[in-house]
């Protein structure tokens, strides 16, 4: 009778809550609804605004000199060129052939994350909000469905990430593991050196298998493969660039690279791009970059904001916090009393889990505070995916409370960044709106 009593009594919102905490418990479907939405975001009408958008105007034509042997000077390393030359090649040179290969590993990404937090950590809620939250992002989302490069860096930096999960902990196949960690590092340097960062995350969880699980890498396996390997990968790649640009060598060439994002925008009193923005302030979503924007006839706009979620930001800044703050109450000689309430093992296992998030998090976001070029919102976007998976982790340890309404609350943030991104998609994705309704979505004037 009081089991009756308690269904009868549950809200429909406690109801809600269960069911989205039972899709996410199921892979099946919490997989499937994932994939769903991130590859249906990134390719339903990928070719739509034929438009160039914003570095369209240089990467696709980088690709389509490569297939046609023109020599350029590009000033980023050619990996994410030789993959949107793939499209070209089978698509032709148009907005869904320069788009699609980008589109593929943006929809990817998501159910990378997926993969990693699940192997991490056994908790298969975490692991699908980690990949829910990356699916609902609004810059994310704009530099999937675009020409552009950014998005490579994540998918093989986060399947370096997810590679030495893999190694440490399957000991029969470790060198395979190790050496396709390698080549993954390799891969996201090889988009831009921001990939460098990823190694942060790989020293964490290193640290965590041997504190754990004692279990580790011997020395030849980390110089081979996290070493030799990366560094082999970098350069091999370099090597159809060179044969066709043939001015410079390949130290003269890095010695241009490096000049150029040195020399970009450095010393300026007034910035060289309206959109610069200073790096502390991308965490808070101060200063989005618009992509495209265009007058249509009847007062109508297209416009392509590269502005991440707002709710998504805000509660993944609050959850970072959070975290930091558990991390250092963790090491204090008299913890707080609801630090005690949790059980040891448990407790151990959020403090690896919290390290790695905040500390790979920090990885990629401070480098930038020693930048005196001038930086976008988009250099946030390997930090961002450290963000939503700590508030992933916030939202599923809330969904194990025994308290109903806390389960509910963890439910009801999943809800207000799902509403977000609906609100917020047809800037997104260049839907035309009304121009009268655009000042509806710049809640902050430093977003226009």
């Amino acid at each position: 009778m009081s089991n009756w009593s308690k269904q009868i009594t549950k809200t429909p919102f406690a109801r809600l809550s269960d069911r989205l905490i039972w899709l996410s418990e199921h892979p099946i479907y919490g997989v499937m609804a994932i994939a769903l939405v991130a590859f249906a975001s990134r390719f339903w009408n990928l070719d739509g605004l034929r438009d160039i958008v914003f570095d369209e105007l240089y990467y696709p034509k980088f690709a389509q000199n490569y297939l046609r042997g023109v020599p350029f000077f590009d000033a980023h390393p050619p990996l994410a060129k030789y993959i949107i030359a793939i499209g070209i090649q089978i698509f032709g040179y148009a907005p869904f052939g320069y788009r699609c290969m980008t589109a593929l590993a943006g929809s990817l990404l998501p159910l990378v994350t997926y993969e990693l937090i699940w192997q991490l950590s056994d908790r298969r809620g975490w692991a699908w909000l980690a990949g829910w939250f990356m699916a609902m992002d609004g810059l994310l989302l704009v530099e999937s469905r675009f020409g552009l490069i950014n998005t490579y860096i994540l998918l093989f930096g986060m399947l370096s990430q997810l590679c030495i999960v893999l190694a440490l902990k399957r000991s029969r196949q470790r060198w395979f593991w190790v050496m396709a960690t390698g080549l993954m590092l390799g891969a996201s340097i090889s988009v831009k050196w921001t990939g460098l960062a990823y190694i942060v995350g790989l020293v964490v969880l290193m640290g965590y298998a041997w504190s754990r699980y004692r279990q580790t890498l011997n020395a030849l396996q980390i110089l081979i493969g996290l070493i030799i390997l990366p560094i082999a990968f970098y350069f091999v790649q370099w090597i159809p660039h060179l044969m066709m640009n043939h001015e410079f060598d390949i130290w003269e060439l890095h010695h241009q690279i490096l000049g150029f994002h040195q020399n970009l925008g450095a010393g300026k009193t007034e910035p060289i791009h309206p959109y610069c923005s200073p790096w502390w302030s991308w965490i808070l979503l101060i200063r989005p970059v618009a992509y495209f924007f265009e007058m249509r006839p009847n007062s109508m706009v297209q416009f392509v904001h590269a502005m991440g979620n707002p709710l998504l930001y805000w509660l993944s800044a609050i959850a970072l916090l959070i975290w930091l703050a558990f991390l250092i109450a963790s090491k204090l000689k008299f913890s707080p009393q609801i630090l005690t309430e949790i059980h040891p093992k448990e407790r151990s296992q959020l403090f690896w889990f919290a390290s790695y998030v905040t500390i790979s998090f920090a990885g990629h976001w401070l480098p930038w505070s020693l930048s005196k070029r001038c930086i976008f919102l988009y250099h946030y976007m390997p930090a961002s995916v450290f963000a939503f998976t700590a508030l992933a982790l916030l939202v599923s340890w809330m969904w194990r409370s025994p308290l109903q309404e806390m389960r509910t609350l963890g439910s009801g943030i999943v809800g207000i960044i799902a509403i977000a991104f609906i609100f917020w998609l047809p800037i997104y994705i260049g839907l035309p709106i009304s121009s009268g309704y655009l000042p509806v979505l710049m809640w902050l004037p430093s977003w226009i």
